[in-house]
């Protein structure tokens, strides 16, 4: 068997034909066993020399279903995906620039398709989180959205969950546009609400069951404060959902490949250790890592009564309802050692 380059799939070219071929029907023929032709099988073939496909006869399949960065069984969301991916990258090469800024309509709405598979995988690991398993499931779940974009996981989670409300925030004013056309059309304005405000300036207090809050897009600062404001917003026994831009498999250039992604979209890369030091800091419990179509996902509970610790040297703050101390107070230490660790899985 002849070896194949693992940066093939990687090529511009490569991402261009699977997109084309998942966005114009060939990928769902492929998947069904039904032979292709004319452009889709030229894309076909070139993926098969990458090494995303395997050819048996007149019939293609996944070379490694679990090998992509967007679900491949989903032809739309891989589609909606590797097109986000292509245009950052060639707005990155003809402009440069760090951070998500929502500027491209295209990119926002492709990136939204493909994130609001993000929902399905929460739906998965309910069992895994009491408290908004009971919530969701009697149709009196609250879910936070951090970084909405056109409110496709929002969306996907109040189908998922009937009686479930959603609370979306963002920061971009056209984003947030693009988003409420989103809802209104789908029908959500009453289990919808969108907001344009920064995490940081989150008010709410024990108000909601689950939260989402993206690490790849948040800087540093932002995601610190972001996790302590969002830690008040929850319920007692409110769970957090943390994506992280990690491979989980061990190759080295998906790894630098990872690092440069976060660096461009403004979080910069963490690792799981990192992450982990962090939330629990901030008074989480109960960490427990999951796959997520190759990258990494934290959960964290949030207690009756949290605890926090020192995180360089600062004191980030103790629980302000049930603490008793004001925010800024040192309350005590979380230790980690209880939680499961990185190589625990859901």
């Amino acid at each position: 068997m002849r070896e194949v380059d693992p940066a093939a799939r990687f090529h511009p070219m490569v991402l261009a034909a699977q997109a084309r071929l998942a966005h114009q029907g060939g990928w769902s023929r492929m998947l069904a066993g039904e032979p292709l032709e004319d452009d889709d099988l030229v894309d076909a073939e070139l993926l098969t020399a990458a090494g995303v496909l395997v050819r048996d006869g007149d019939a293609f399949a996944l070379a490694d279903p679990d090998g992509h960065h967007h679900d491949p069984m989903d032809p739309m969301a891989l589609a909606s995906g590797t097109i986000a991916d292509l245009r950052r990258a060639l707005r990155y090469a003809q402009r440069g620039g760090v951070g998500w800024t929502g500027e491209d309509p295209v990119v926002v709405r492709a990136q939204g398709r493909a994130s609001s598979l993000a929902a399905d995988m929460i739906a998965e690991q309910m069992g895994a989180m009491p408290g908004p398993h009971e919530a969701f499931s009697a149709g009196r779940g609250r879910f936070l959205d951090v970084g909405v974009g056109v409110a496709a996981i929002s969306l996907r989670m109040c189908e998922l969950f009937p009686g479930a409300t959603a609370v979306g925030l963002d920061i971009l004013p056209d984003v947030l546009e693009a988003a409420r056309r989103e809802v209104a059309d789908r029908g959500y304005d009453g289990q919808v609400e969108l907001r344009l405000l920064d995490v940081a300036e989150l008010g709410e207090e024990e108000t909601f069951d689950l939260a989402w809050l993206p690490q790849p897009f948040l800087p540093p600062a932002a995601l610190e404060e972001g996790l302590e404001r969002v830690r008040h917003a929850l319920r007692p026994e409110g769970w957090l959902v943390m994506p992280l831009n990690v491979p989980t498999r061990d190759c080295s250039f998906e790894k630098a490949l990872s690092e440069h992604s976060s660096h461009l979209l403004g979080g910069g890369p963490m690792s799981q250790d990192e992450a982990e030091r962090l939330v629990a800091s901030v008074g989480y419990e109960d960490l427990t890592w999951c796959e997520y179509h190759g990258l990494s996902l934290l959960l964290a509970r949030r207690p009756e009564v949290a605890t926090v610790t020192r995180l360089r040297g600062k004191v980030t703050g103790a629980d302000r309802t049930h603490g008793g101390r004001r925010l800024g107070e040192e309350h005590g230490v979380v230790d980690p050692a209880g939680a499961r660790r990185a190589g625990d899985r859901c």
